[in-house]
């Protein structure tokens, strides 16, 4: 067995547009290399939520991931569109920037950091 083309990430936090939310989101995901993605991070609902999808390369360094996820309080499981910007940091080490757009009238907009490597 072979870790080549896997992905391991570190949830670190989490920057709202509105007060009230959790901003300290720790965590760990896996992607293939052929896209499939899984993980698991303490919300800003201050709950942990489990997700998992498939993410594809928009066009480098944007992805974009799709599945389902739980852990907030509106659905037990919410459908999930996520858009993110891979920022290389040296090597094999990348920053992941995660943007969620705004959803409901007492929600936020939320920028989303991760650390990851590639093996």
């Amino acid at each position: 067995m072979t870790l080549a083309g896997l992905v391991v990430g570190l949830h670190l936090f989490s920057w709202h547009s509105a007060p009230g939310f959790n901003d300290i989101n720790p965590g760990v995901y896996l992607k293939t290399p052929t896209g499939y993605t899984a993980g698991t991070y303490f919300n800003s609902e201050r709950k942990q939520s489990f997700y998992a999808g498939r993410t594809f390369n928009v066009y480098d360094p944007l992805d974009v991931t799709v599945g389902g996820i739980t852990g907030y309080s509106r659905a037990p499981l919410l459908p999930m569109v996520v858009p993110s910007m891979s920022v290389p940091v040296g090597g094999t080490t990348s920053l992941r920037v995660i943007y969620l757009p705004k959803l409901e009238p007492k929600g936020a907009h939320v920028f989303h950091g991760t650390w990851e490597r590639k093996f």
